[in-house]
């Protein structure tokens, strides 16, 4: 479990998926991740399945998000791997009504300090949507650089990356 002032961060149980759908049928959240579609129940449980598989196995997940003090869920946020990719990839949902409040900045900045000192990854990357503003400003207050554009399925994409040697934990500015 990792926590920060307004946040804690939790592996996955297989029952979790139920709190997760309201999120990933959510249009306006999937906006920049499918274009809009809502996620399937069985996408959903298989995107929970893989969290908890890949903890049980490598001690990282896009972790379980919660706000305190309610420890109400309010999506993920952390390492896994973007589709087919073999490196680790750094990665957010938050619930509509939590935008705007820098929780995803704050869960990403532990997220990835766990990543690199505990878990010890040489490298992580980040994608997104270049339009995608809100992800890519995170991905710059953690750290990471701009490495190219690229496409896939048609959508045009941006990879950012950083180094564990270029990692240096950093006070949380929102």
């Amino acid at each position: 479990m990792l926590e920060t002032e307004r946040l804690v961060l939790e592996p996955w149980e297989f029952s979790d998926w139920t709190a997760l759908r309201p999120i990933a049928t959510d249009v306006e959240v999937m906006c920049y991740i499918t274009g809009g579609v809502p996620w399937t129940d069985e996408q959903i449980r298989t995107f929970v399945d893989r969290q908890v598989k890949l903890y049980s196995e490598r001690g990282f997940c896009r972790w379980r998000l919660l706000v305190k003090p309610a420890a109400e869920m309010i999506g993920f946020c952390g390492v896994g791997f973007w589709r087919d990719y073999s490196e680790p990839e750094i990665g957010w949902w938050l619930a509509r009504r939590y935008w705007g409040r820098g929780l995803a900045t704050e869960a990403a900045r532990i997220a990835l300090q766990d990543a690199f000192e505990r878990v010890r990854l040489d490298r992580i990357i980040s994608i997104a949507r270049p339009e995608n503003r809100a992800s890519t400003r995170i991905m710059d207050k953690l750290g990471l650089k701009l490495e190219r554009e690229f496409e896939s399925e048609g959508v045009t994409l941006v990879r950012y990356s950083i180094a564990r040697t270029q990692y240096r934990r950093r006070p949380l500015t929102l």
